[in-house]
């Protein structure tokens, strides 16, 4: 959510790589040329494996196929020239890779006449050419072959090198090559990567607004240079020299394992000691993953194939001399919920506003550090030297968030219970941890009564239930359920938690249960009355909170027919309107229709898109800016934010569901119109992860 429209904005630079010498040359004595044109990717058909999987280990066979589509066939090609750049393509790959990775040519196919329409010829059809070069070469599929098409340099064609991402349905990868001048290795080490699944390495120029006042490394105002990292095999080369894959893609790749390229969890105050990037043991950078935004962190110095990343210089807006584009801690952005979640953009930490491919020094230095859009993490060089850098990582808004959880749902349940309710309460609810439907029914009662909701297994209280129940020392218990869900056992071993009595508000299925709630605990008349679906869970979840601020009750419906149980509790209530909270989805325009015969006032609908977007749009008609406290739950399970419901209702204070490890975009519009001053985070982290409360503490004075 940090870059505009979730992704950098358009605009590229498009490098001229034409003529220009491979640092790999001398380091190989090979003296090849990089070849010029755009290198490009396209969706190969197939899901984008993890490349371990595919088979990016390991030796790789390059078949390579000329064909063309005119009258007079092509000059005959050098295979000897071909060899001798595959051999540079693997020595490259072998050396990026601690030898994990080579390359291997298969053989070089004469060139075949292959037949095209005029208008395939104009578009550069490259399925056409693909299926009509199939056909005229040996079948050789699997994860490690590479199928090189290459072709007279064709202008309808507007790349250099066109790779498959991940691998076609064939199981090979393809790279179509745009005139045999290229088959250089530099384009054929990026087709084995890009079949292999890496994306794109390009980078951003960012700035503080749109009218571009202030050049920064991350905003909502980013420019992309298409290909533009300073190192990378998989950008366009904008130096001319191609140095060590990033950590990121190696990891991959599978060349790191998760031992040399770990994940961090969100956290306080966590360091780490990181090698180069070229070197062949220890940690060699980290990734964290902050919602849809994922960050990979590496260390770069001018060693191995990086030997000629401090040959030049450039002099930064503060006037200060650095090398071009030199190393350092260097910081990929990656928006894994784009289109393209494999492709990275490199941040620039001494940003000039100048959006040139070269001319800068991306990469931060010992002293130097950096906090992310919205204050969710920050990075702090400590120091560096060329055996490593030691690197901080913090997460300043995350202990800002509270969370409220335990070792299962019962014992989440206890927590919430003990974080919100003083001993001596009135009433204390138990409600089934298996089904949603009945704790949904009573937990606007609850927040009415001020009394917690704990959770129970159907056959046994858990220890943190009966303990907290010992704390309580509740006036009275109310089962909210059949036997079915809670059992008798249950309900009787409840009576050593009171002086008072255990009852049981139940019916014969979760709708009579939800009619049975409501007839003990509204009185006809009520203003309004909450419809929610019986049969999911989320928008029930929502809607609690609100019907418990205004003690209104929350009936559970199916999604097509409102069950006679309901039809006659709504025709006790009378109720002056009726709510339905969900989309049509959940329950029809049909039982809209019925449900305006049981009030002489009106019948509104409060939905959205998704579960998240109507959680949204509840709070948006219920809640004003400035709320004391907000609630967040997961909108992919129901336990942990059962019994938050109640308290939220008791403190009048929205639930907003968020994604296991993403804050919806329309959820965060509405955490910034609400202006929390506290935010609870209900469940534990295989629920709602540590990198959503580190985002969420971002919107938190």
């Amino acid at each position: 959510g940090m870059l505009s429209a979730g992704s950098p904005a358009a605009g590229s630079s498009t490098p001229n790589n034409s003529g220009s010498q491979s640092s790999i040359g001398s380091l190989l004595g090979t003296g090849s040329q990089l070849g010029g044109g755009e290198l490009r990717q396209y969706d190969g058909g197939a899901p984008a494996a993890p490349a371990a999987r595919a088979g990016a280990l390991g030796s790789h066979s390059i078949l390579i196929q000329p064909v063309y589509w005119g009258d007079s066939e092509p000059a005959a090609l050098d295979n000897a020239a071909i060899g001798a750049q595959v051999r540079d393509t693997s020595a490259y790959l072998r050396t990026t890779s601690a030898s994990q990775i080579t390359a291997t040519l298969n053989q070089v196919r004469p060139w075949a006449r292959i037949t095209l329409t005029d208008a395939e010829a104009a578009a550069c059809d490259v399925g056409a050419i693909e299926r009509a070069a199939r056909a005229v070469a040996p079948e050789q599929p699997g994860s490690r072959n590479h199928f090189t098409i290459v072709f007279p340099e064709s202008a309808a064609c507007q790349f250099g090198t066109l790779a498959s991402r991940g691998l076609t349905p064939a199981g090979d990868g393809v790279a179509f090559v745009n005139g045999p001048a290229r088959l250089a290795w530099p384009h054929m080490a990026f087709g084995i990567g890009s079949n292999a699944g890496l994306g794109l390495a390009n980078s951003l120029d960012c700035w503080t607004d749109a009218a571009h006042t202030e050049p920064v490394p991350l905003s909502g105002y980013c420019r992309e240079q298409t290909g533009g990292d300073p190192w990378e095999l998989m950008g366009w080369w904008p130096y001319g020299k191609i140095g060590t894959l990033s950590g990121g893609s190696l990891r991959r790749l599978g060349v790191f394992s998760a031992e040399d390229f770990p994940e961090v969890t969100p956290g306080t105050g966590q360091f780490a000691f990181i090698r180069p990037v070229s070197a062949y043991t220890g940690q060699r950078g980290f990734g964290v993953t902050l919602g849809m935004e994922r960050y990979t962190v590496e260390y770069r110095t001018p060693s191995g194939l990086d030997n000629w990343i401090d040959d030049a210089t450039m002099t930064d807006p503060q006037g200060v001399t650095r090398s071009d584009p030199g190393g350092g801690v260097i910081v990929r952005y990656q928006d894994v919920g784009s289109d393209t979640p494999a492709n990275t953009y490199v941040l620039d930490f001494h940003p000039d506003g100048k959006v040139e491919s070269t001319r800068r020094h991306p990469g931060l230095e010992a002293g130097e550090s950096w906090i992310s859009p919205h204050g969710v993490m920050r990075l702090e060089v400590l120091s560096t030297t060329s055996a490593g850098a030691n690197i901080k990582i913090d997460f300043p808004g995350i202990d800002k968030v509270e969370r409220w959880s335990g070792v299962d749902r019962y014992a989440a349940s206890a927590t919430i219970s003990a974080r919100s309710y003083d001993p001596g309460v009135a009433v204390a609810y138990i409600a089934s941890g298996e089904v949603f439907a009945d704790a949904l029914s009573g937990a606007p009662v609850a927040g009415k009564d001020k009394g917690p909701i704990l959770l129970t297994d159907d056959q046994k209280l858990s220890g943190a239930v009966m303990t907290e129940l010992r704390r309580l020392q509740p006036g009275r218990i109310v089962v909210l359920g059949g036997p079915a869900t809670v059992s008798e056992s249950v309900a009787s071993k409840l009576a050593d938690f009171t002086t008072g009595e255990v009852t049981r508000w139940a019916g014969p299925d979760r709708y009579a249960t939800s009619a049975t709630i409501s007839a003990n605990s509204f009185a006809p008349g009520a203003a309004t009355v909450y419809i929610a679906s019986g049969q999911v869970y989320t928008d029930a979840l929502s809607g609690a909170p609100v019907a418990g601020k205004n003690a209104s009750p929350v009936l559970l419906t199916d999604t097509d027919r409102i069950p006679g149980a309901i039809v006659t509790e709504l025709q006790r209530l009378q109720p002056g309107r009726i709510l339905i909270m969900g989309g049509v989805n959940t329950i029809t325009a049909a039982v809209e229709r019925q449900l305006r015969g049981y009030t002489s006032g009106s019948v509104t609908r409060v939905s959205g898109a998704d579960r998240f977007a109507t959680s949204a749009a509840i709070s948006a008609a219920n809640y004003g800016p400035g709320t004391a406290v907000l609630y967040v739950a997961s909108g992919r399970g129901f336990p942990d934010a059962l019994s938050g419901a109640p308290v939220a209702g008791m403190t009048r204070g929205p639930i907003l569901l968020v994604d296991t490890a993403e804050v919806p975009r329309v959820v965060a519009n509405e955490i910034t119109r609400l202006q929390p001053q506290r935010i609870v985070l209900l469940g534990g982290p295989n629920t709602v992860t540590e990198s959503v409360r580190a985002i969420l503490g971002s919107y938190l004075p």
